[in-house]
């Protein structure tokens, strides 16, 4: 038996401890949303990282693409990261088998983009990037080291980073990526001192 394990549930679970002060009850509700596999509604803010993704997709593939009203505020941005990913391959599926602590996990993840030894993450910010600390945001983030240990012939993972206007980038390469299974024994210790949460976890992310 195989335990799924992903990028959002590691930071939906890492979340519990960073979050701002007064807010961990409302982390933990999140992550047993996210651990019981439930669906949620978007937020204002998700849906509009999404659309701006998909903005900078269509940009990079269609020439003369069709823009909407909303994502002209956005054309600046996107343009920048456009720039970058055309060529590349887009929403690329990627997994891994590892053994942690005895037991067998299967890492799962989509990358928004694949070029050149390079894997690309377009990430929106909903504020300006003048007014947010950004740089060094994604040191302790699981992502790069998930999708970095589940493509072999990926080098560096880039962070794509906008607010529909400026483009921050943050790069990591494989010497930077702190070892995938650090993050599963973590969490997983972390659920041995929770059986109700442990249980849970058993019976919604096990697969064949």
């Amino acid at each position: 038996m195989r335990f799924k394990i992903t990028k959002t549930l590691i930071e939906s679970w890492q979340y519990i401890f960073d979050c701002y002060e007064g807010g961990e009850e409302d982390a933990m509700n999140d992550f047993l949303h996210t651990l019981r596999r439930e669906p949620q509604e978007p937020t204002e803010a998700m849906k509009n990282g999404t659309n701006f993704e998909n903005l900078c997709y269509k940009m990079a593939t269609t020439a003369g693409a069709q823009i909407d009203k909303q994502e002209e505020n956005w054309l600046k941005g996107a343009a920048k990261i456009s720039n970058i990913i055309t060529g590349g391959q887009i929403q690329v599926p990627v997994s891994c088998d590892l053994s942690v602590a005895g037991r067998d996990f299967w890492l799962y993840g989509i990358c928004d983009v694949v070029k050149a030894g390079t894997i690309y993450d377009v990430k929106f910010k909903n504020k300006g990037l003048g007014s947010a600390d950004v740089y060094g945001n994604y040191l302790n983030c699981s992502q790069h080291s998930f999708y970095l240990r589940a493509l072999p012939e990926a080098q560096t993972f880039i962070y794509l980073v906008s607010d529909g206007e400026d483009l921050y980038t943050e790069t990591y390469t494989r010497k930077d990526a702190k070892p995938a299974e650090e993050y599963i024994m973590n969490f997983y210790a972390w659920l041995m001192t929770n059986p109700e949460l442990l249980k849970i976890y058993d019976e919604r992310w096990a697969v064949e």
